[in-house]
């Protein structure tokens, strides 16, 4: 009778622990499905009309580091981006023929998450322009309150965020960039009236 109990509550156990494994499952599918929902998208990043936190992060280049200071005057493209997220590296050729339209007058950034050795794996078979920041610890990626790549945020010369949000393709960089009013930067884009209309709103609400 006692070994019938004990296997009893043996089979119980096991059945608990298949159940809340399952659980466990649906949730964190659920939350993968959840920050790529527009409506979580928009709530990640730094609020439009805030200016972004101090910070000074290591560079890629070896002994080189940028701040914030480093980039005023001039309106800047945060890319936060994977060495394991496909998007990302998909993104790179688009970024690159951006800095060749716009990198006279632009700064462009890119947050690289990941440890050093796999960025020089990943650039030996991706060249990739402008400046990169190697953010292993993810302090930029949590101060920017960023959760998803690829994640964009335009700041103005100020450092002012004027535009975030996913960073897939060539359309969602010209999508940004045209959030800022500068004289430079000419951004022909469909939804531009719509994005600068929702950032007024927001920035009234």
């Amino acid at each position: 009778m006692s070994q019938f109990l004990l296997y009893s509550n043996l089979g119980l156990w096991i059945v608990t622990l298949f159940i809340l494994g399952a659980i466990f499952l649906i949730f964190r599918q659920f939350g993968e499905v959840f920050l790529k929902s527009g409506d979580a998208i928009s709530r990640d990043g730094i609020p439009i009309g805030d200016k972004i936190h101090h910070f000074e992060q290591p560079a890629y280049e070896l002994g080189k580091s940028v701040s914030t200071q480093d980039l005023l005057g001039r309106p800047t493209l945060l890319a936060f981006t994977s060495t394991t997220c496909k998007p990302c590296r998909e993104l790179f050729p688009d970024w690159n023929k951006a800095i060749a339209q716009y990198g006279t007058h632009v700064n462009f950034v890119m947050v690289g998450l990941g440890e050093r050795d796999q960025w020089e794996e990943l650039l030996a078979k991706i060249p990739i322009q402008g400046e990169l920041l190697i953010d292993t610890r993810q302090i930029l990626l949590t101060d920017c309150k960023v959760r998803v790549t690829p994640f964009g945020i335009m700041l103005d010369e100020k450092g002012v965020v004027t535009g975030k949000g996913l960073l897939n393709s060539a359309e969602h960089i010209q999508g940004l960039m045209s959030s800022v009013k500068n004289q430079f930067i000419q951004v022909e884009h469909p939804a531009k009236q719509q994005l600068i209309q929702l950032q007024e709103e927001r920035a009234n609400a």
